[in-house]
């Protein structure tokens, strides 16, 4: 008998063979938000641990509620480092979104850190993920490294100047575009500008060609352009869009 959900086995799977898979962020560090939005027909979740309160006991419950909901739960981490992927991979995540992934060197690190056999992932088998030491080690070893997803996020102008080295590394599942960080960095106004749209357009292509998988957040006006990006994984708000959006809607149908 596994202590794996079934939608957490597969994600990896699903998203190296390029299905649309659709998630939100969540800002708000308490399990019942992850439960409630658990029990949709989202693909994922994102616990956002860079820029949302997340202590190490909140990040510890929110994925064991993920799992209870058998939601596959990223967590996007607030250390980019491979110390800094351990606990949430060791509490359970499917897999882990790493922010500011801007040199060759970042990119072996997080590669690293993320794998056993391919890596040098610290191991423990008894936390969660290792079914608090019931799992046999090899059996827990090969399950990790098959199903935890890396990503690495693209948003500084350093990340985008050596994006043909950061792809190559081949243990980095997908890119998730940070326009948001990309258009402080090149000084533009706004991420529609022409100078995000080009640089969103080399990243692109060159993960492409590197048969990597892309992410972003995406409003639903930018799906059909992030699409012929070959953008397949989207993140489409918090549940603070949604508390707002739905306050906003009560109050003019008032």
């Amino acid at each position: 008998m596994t202590s794996y959900l079934s939608k957490q086995t597969v994600f990896r799977e699903r998203l190296l063979n390029g299905e649309e898979l659709i998630g939100m962020f969540v800002k708000t560090p308490n399990h019942m938000m992850v439960e409630v939005m658990g029990n949709t027909e989202l693909d994922f979740l994102v616990l956002d641990q860079e820029h949302s309160p997340f202590d190490l006991f909140a990040l510890d419950t929110c994925l064991l509620a993920g799992r209870s909901a058998d939601m596959p739960m990223m967590v996007r981490i607030q250390q980019n480092t491979g110390t800094g992927m351990l606990y949430p991979l060791d509490c359970g995540a499917t897999g882990v979104i790493v922010p500011h992934v801007a040199t060759p060197e970042k990119a072996k690190e997080i590669a690293s850190g993320g794998r056993y056999r391919k890596g040098n992932r610290g191991f423990a088998g008894t936390q969660r993920a290792g079914g608090y030491g019931t799992r046999e080690m090899h059996e827990y070893i090969d399950q990790s490294d098959t199903e935890n997803v890396i990503i690495a996020q693209i948003e500084d102008v350093e990340g985008v100047k050596n994006i043909e080295e950061i792809v190559k590394e081949p243990e980095i599942d997908c890119l998730f575009l940070g326009r948001m960080d990309l258009t402080v960095g090149y000084g533009a106004k706004t991420q529609h500008d022409d100078v995000i749209r080009e640089t969103v357009e080399h990243v692109c292509k060159v993960a492409r060609n590197a048969g990597k998988k892309l992410a972003a957040y995406s409003a639903p006006s930018e799906k059909d352009y992030l699409r012929e990006q070959g953008v397949t994984v989207f993140a489409v708000g918090s549940e603070h869009n949604l508390i707002q959006k739905g306050i906003s809607g009560l109050l003019s149908d008032f």
